[in-house]
């Protein structure tokens, strides 16, 4: 009998038999082929979520499609509106749009630029500005909300440039322009022109009076609106964020019986839940003094930035936050929206100084394919592990010619696998809004698990089975 061979191991520097190196090769084999499998398969984020979808469950939309200022705009902080974005307005859809900031278009003294002059008498007024871009903004939009006031400024443009009295007079006058011909001007139907009277009297920029002084312009113009054109809407405050001020506006028009038809207010935050919460807060106040029926316009919301660059505004993280603040609104206390702003201003705006969309144009795409004639569907997202996905959120509309549509937003750092369940419908293509794509189709999904990146855009299209 002879004995076995034996091989030098060089991992463990010991001898070993033939047939123990060879199953030690195949197992080593094995691994560096199962590394390879692992290795060559897409990699699923930690993240994981389903996107649930309840097909039988049919809720309402609320078209939130609204901006300030537009379609004729500024170039950066060019103040001379020399830039014609009606093209663009036309594939946005926007339902309505609030005129304040035109910068010298819309300012009580380019309106009525002498305080001396007689407010019933037409020369003394200058509507030529304002009537272009009115003219324009009807082509698109269904409500025109006009802030009366300045746009912002130093003192002494904090305040009105005549006496409350006349100033009433002047308002009088600016409905009957707009809603009666007077002036040749434009018959447009009381339900498409709402007055907002002043912007955020909360703040010095725009108010430096005290807030019973505030109240009182409010009532005398809010009067003299309804003495014009009793069918136009007149409301306010506008407020930029203080709610107590807003709480005294209330208590006030409730004891003096001003007229208030819708109450309005404005928002800036960095997370959507934070612009939900002060609409709840908001809709308290107004079930507090009895006007919880009417509307609650939110006439100035957008992300909060505060330095530069400018064009942060134009990223991909505004839009994501845009598309996700959007879903949450669906369900929160707000009837109108009005984004700040909708134009190439450097400040909020949609659009680069020589009209090139940034990221945040292709959310309002999205949203006015999502809701145009379609059906809200109820959808919800099923986090599969505790803090994960914290940032999915989604939208789901049924359009007439039977698509669904599917509104995925991740506004979140991480990455997140999620899975589509949608009873008799199958992901027939997805449109990517992120970095790199502005709602290309791009195949995200393998085996029905999909991939959406850090605040980033999915339109998720299904068709029946």
């Amino acid at each position: 009998m002879h004995s076995r061979k034996r091989y030098f191991c060089p991992v463990s520097g010991e001898m070993m038999t033939r047939t123990a190196l060879l199953a030690a090769l195949a197992t080593a084999a094995l691994a560096l082929a199962v590394l390879a499998y692992y290795m060559l398969q897409p990699r699923l984020p930690r993240a994981k979520a389903r996107v649930v979808v309840d097909t039988n469950h049919v809720l309402h939309f609320k078209d939130l499609r609204g901006a300030n200022d537009g379609p004729f705009s500024p170039r950066g902080w060019d103040q001379a509106l020399t830039l014609n974005l009606s093209s663009q307005y036309a594939q946005l859809g926007f339902r309505a749009l609030r005129f304040h900031d035109l910068w010298r278009v819309d300012e009580l003294d380019t309106i009525f630029p002498d305080p001396h002059a007689d407010p019933e008498d037409s020369r003394s007024y200058n509507f030529s500005g304002l009537d272009r871009c009115v003219a324009e903004a009807v082509k698109h939009a269904d409500l025109l909300i006009l802030r009366i006031g300045f746009d912002w400024n130093d003192p002494p443009k904090n305040k009105p440039h005549v006496e409350v009295g006349k100033l009433a007079e002047v308002v009088k006058h600016i409905v009957l322009h707009y809603t009666k011909g007077w002036a040749n001007g434009f018959n447009l139907p009381a339900s498409s022109l709402w007055i907002e009277v002043w912007n955020e009297p909360d703040i010095q920029q725009f108010w430096g009076l005290s807030g019973g002084e505030y109240f009182e312009l409010y009532d005398t113009i809010a009067r003299a609106v309804k003495e014009a054109n009793p069918d136009v809407r007149v409301g306010g405050p506008a407020i930029a964020f203080n709610l107590t001020f807003l709480d005294a506006f209330l208590e006030h028009v409730k004891r003096v019986g001003a007229p208030l038809d819708f109450v309005s207010w404005h928002v800036y935050a960095t997370e959507p839940a934070d612009v939900v919460e002060r609409a709840r807060q908001v809709k308290r106040l107004m079930e507090k003094h009895g006007f919880g029926h009417l509307p609650s316009v939110l006439t100035e919301w957008n992300y909060w930035w505060d330095r530069e660059p400018w064009d942060f505004f134009r990223s991909q993280r505004v839009a994501a936050f845009q598309a996700a603040t959007l879903i949450e609104l669906e369900d929160a206390p707000v009837d109108v929206a009005t984004l700040y702003r909708g134009d190439a201003w450097n400040w909020g705006g949609l659009f680069y100084r020589d009209g090139t969309p940034g990221k945040p144009f292709y959310v309002w795409l999205v949203y006015r394919r999502l809701v145009e004639g379609a059906k809200r569907l109820e959808s919800s997202v099923v986090r599969l592990e505790p803090g994960a996905a914290r940032g999915l959120r989604v939208l789901a509309g049924l359009g007439s010619e039977g698509v669904l549509r599917l509104l995925v937003v991740n506004y979140a750092d991480e990455e997140v696998a999620y899975e589509v369940e949608a009873e008799g419908y199958a992901v027939q293509r997805i449109l990517v809004l992120d970095e790199k794509n502005d709602l290309s189709e791009v195949s995200v999904c393998e085996d029905s698990i999909c991939v959406i990146g850090p605040y980033a855009v999915h339109l998720v299209e299904l068709a029946r089975r």
